[in-house]
């Protein structure tokens, strides 16, 4: 069972007492007083070094299997193109709860990685066999992800917001975790053996939800053919008839432009080029920057009371600086703002992930999550494809400036919705996204 907080606390799920200020009450316990969350954390994590294992794994065996950039690029793709269906998963979450997609999302996951590792087994790994593999396992992983982010509010009630925070954090801890974990064993396991490595973490969550620790039972719509474009028109009417969530979504999409794969190739090139580092030097440089991404993602998750237009202002505000800040000459400088550049993008990504679930009614928060993300996907998919256009035309410090003043554009908006922003804090009551969740059937675990 959940414990709240200290007694003076109240969960932002209860309503305020009649006469008492209307303003959000942000304030949450530590998720990590529950144990039920400290056991779904622990299986969802090692689940997720074991993606991470595969991310990083998957490009460097194709490269070593074909030799060809045009394979690599396939493969990497089928990550994007999962990022079609999470709508419609959404959409299922909402209409069927959670469950129905978090055991099955595994399942599916499992048996693209054991079909791909049975090929190389038996040297029969053509890239379009590769390709459909990593399709099933991408298409699988946004099943459960899709599954447990919809589930969080319902299985950890008291701390919703914090809660999916904190899991945001813990995968950004892997994205550090994975890389090294592959270095140290890939000489000893080669390929083959970290891919099955991979396929066992996902017994991990499987074996959480076992011994009970997963989302309630809720009580399905009434039957009926469902039509799912009307359904995603009211997973988008939820978003943009809120002003909070419409700034916060115009800023996810904007960063995820402006500072996506083309950003990261872009740091990595001129690393390389102007900064004549090796390849094992420009690695630990973005692992550090890393590093400090997930620091950014933690002082916005483990803080006990939430302020998103704070930290999406001040996050969104320290990334576009630090974009123009690359453009100097001098190294100290250079490294400064790749750390801070980081710590405010994981501020702001731990930010908009939080917003989700504090926001989003209940029943519309698979569909709408899942537009949000494709979203955000389509843009990250034109990174690579802008970045270098920049690059190419302005050069590299020229770029950066460049990316720097689409972000400034960002910080406008942000101002220019401001007033919006406390309108809806005033005529939006603190809780009332958890109040139409707790009005749902739900069965004991």
């Amino acid at each position: 069972m959940n414990r709240a907080g200290g007694s003076g606390d109240r969960p932002s799920g209860v309503p305020a007492a009649a006469g008492a200020p209307t303003a959000p009450v942000d304030r949450e316990p530590s998720p990590f007083a529950d144990r039920r969350f400290r056991v779904f954390a622990t299986g969802n994590a090692l689940n997720n070094v074991g993606e991470s294992v595969y991310a990083t794994v998957l490009p460097l065996m194709v490269y070593d299997l074909t030799g060809s950039l045009a394979s690599m690029s396939l493969l990497a793709a089928a990550v994007p193109v999962s990022l079609v269906a999470a709508p419609w998963l959404g959409s299922a979450a909402d209409r069927w709860g959670p469950r129905v997609l978090v055991v099955p999302g595994l399942l599916v996951q499992a048996t693209g990685a054991i079909v791909m590792n049975l090929c190389m087994v038996a040297g029969y790994s053509p890239t379009w066999l590769l390709f459909g593999c990593a399709l099933l396992v991408a298409l699988g992983g946004s099943a459960y992800l899709t599954g447990w982010v919809t589930g969080v509010p319902a299985m950890f009630p008291q701390c919703p917001v914090r809660a999916r925070g904190t899991l945001n954090s813990v995968f950004f801890a892997t994205t550090v975790a994975g890389p090294l974990l592959t270095a140290a064993l890939l000489p000893w396991t080669g390929y083959a053996g970290l891919l099955w490595l991979n396929i066992v973490t996902f017994a991990a969550p499987i074996a959480v939800w076992a011994i009970g620790v997963h989302p309630p039972r809720r009580a399905v719509k009434p039957a009926g053919r469902a039509r799912a474009g009307r359904g995603l028109r009211e997973g988008w009417r939820a978003v943009s008839s809120d002003q909070r969530l419409l700034t916060m979504t115009v800023v996810h999409v904007a960063l995820s432009l402006v500072c996506g794969a083309g950003l990261q190739a872009l740091v990595v090139y001129d690393l390389r080029d102007s900064w004549q580092l090796s390849g094992s030097a420009a690695s630990a440089v973005i692992l550090g920057a890393n590093s400090c991404m997930l620091l950014g993602n933690l002082l916005v998750a483990q803080r006990a009371t939430f302020r998103p237009r704070l930290s999406l202002t001040l996050g969104t505000c320290l990334r576009a600086l630090t974009l123009f800040l690359l453009m100097a000459p001098l190294w100290p400088v250079f490294f400064g703002a790749l750390a801070l550049g980081a710590l405010g993008q994981g501020a702001v990504l731990s930010t908009v992930v939080m917003m989700r679930v504090k926001y989003l009614p209940q029943e519309v928060l698979g569909r709408s999550s899942g537009l949000l993300s494709l979203l955000a996907g389509g843009a990250a998919l034109l990174s690579p494809v802008v970045t270098p256009a920049l690059s190419h035309t302005l050069g590299v410090r020229g770029a950066f400036c460049a990316l720097g003043v689409l972000s400034l554009s960002t910080l406008v908006y942000l101002h220019r919705t401001w007033r919006a922003w406390d309108a809806a804090d005033r005529a939006s009551p603190a809780g009332s996204r958890m109040a139409s969740a707790d009005a749902a059937p739900r069965e004991r675990t």
